[in-house]
């Protein structure tokens, strides 16, 4: 390790940056570097701990694309989240499955995440910097904020949120964050750890699978498709067998955390939320299994998401049956995420 990391580098803010003529956002200080992609969603795509010089964040082999300037032959599908995915983390709001809410209609993974975002610098000293972001979306009376702070000497980036229902009338919503990691991070595989105390497998995955799908089981043990106990908090090398999964843990204690880590725990990631808010992480695993459109047999990724609910094939049906979150007309919520990296 070179003598410069030992230094107490404090923290530094650039905002000249351009990628495919969308604005970028770098906040940075002596143990990570996150880019900030404020002219599409704010997603974070890049989460660099500088130590090991690794980027956590999952990236396919695609560039990121401006969606304004890179048109799909087809603006009216509703699957474009994966026409433009790239990897990352993205804010997802106000739903996942496309559908008619109320007379507007919602492509995959709702809007926010498509959409420029403004921004502001709300602190820039060598100890602290904080950033403003907000968004509010074409078809849906929401407004989201957030504010992004890196503190001198923490490995930890604090995340401040607020959505507000800017109608006169109830609005029912599905929040999520989609964290993705890849390679060469999880190369060797992985080891997860969390307070969840439960977790089911999603029944509307492909065959090609790892755990029984529609039953519920005590985190981490569950039977796979052959009645065997296999370990969920195991992921197994990326040139392992393939398979497509969609696990929802729950029942966290009221401060919920997980952590991935490669398989020789040399590097970690952690994250810290309010279980009230987030009540389900969805754990994503496409490791190879799906060869047709959109992953073509050659994404390997791991994703641990909050979600306000699991996802629904009938989103209409179980906004009711499963009670979605609603904000009252010009109602607001509040909520609070911190991403560690050690």
């Amino acid at each position: 390790m070179s003598s410069s990391f030992h230094q107490e580098a404090g923290c530094k803010l650039q905002t000249d940056w351009l990628l495919n003529n969308m604005p970028v956002v770098f906040l940075e200080n002596k143990w990570l570097k996150i880019g900030i992609l404020m002219g599409r969603g704010s997603d974070i795509f890049e989460f660099t701990f500088k130590k090991e010089s690794l980027n956590l964040m999952l990236r396919l082999d695609k560039p990121i694309h401006n969606p304004r300037e890179y048109i799909s032959q087809r603006r009216d599908t509703l699957n474009q989240f994966e026409d433009y995915y790239y990897g990352g983390w993205q804010e997802i709001l106000p739903n996942s499955q496309p559908f008619m809410y109320r007379g507007a209609s919602l492509g995959q993974h709702g809007e926010v995440w498509l959409n420029a975002w403004q921004y502001a610098i709300l602190k820039n000293t060598d100890s602290e910097i904080s950033i403003k972001c907000w968004n509010r979306p074409l078809r849906v009376p929401l407004l989201i904020e957030k504010i992004l702070t890196i503190k001198k000497g923490e490995p930890t980036l604090f995340i401040e949120e607020v959505l507000t229902n800017e109608s006169a009338v109830d609005f029912s919503y599905m929040w999520g964050h989609h964290i993705a990691f890849g390679l060469p991070f999880l190369q060797n595989g992985s080891l997860i750890t969390t307070n969840a105390q439960h977790f089911e497998a999603e029944p509307l995955m492909p065959k090609k699978r790892r755990f029984s799908p529609g039953k519920k089981f005590s985190w981490p043990l569950g039977l796979d498709l052959e009645g065997n106990l296999s370990d969920a908090s195991q992921v197994p090398p990326a040139n392992d067998f393939p398979y497509s999964e969609l696990l929802y843990l729950s029942g966290f204690q009221k401060n919920a955390y997980y952590i991935i880590s490669d398989a020789e725990k040399k590097v970690s990631f952690r994250l810290d939320w309010n279980e009230d808010d987030f009540p389900y992480i969805w754990y994503w695993q496409e490791r190879y299994g799906i060869q047709d459109s959109p992953w073509w047999g050659k994404t390997y990724s791991i994703a641990l998401e909050p979600w306000t609910n699991k996802w629904s094939a009938t989103p209409e049906v179980d906004m009711v049956k499963h009670h979605w979150p609603v904000l009252k007309p010009f109602e607001s919520k509040t909520t609070s995420l911190k991403a560690s990296v050690f």
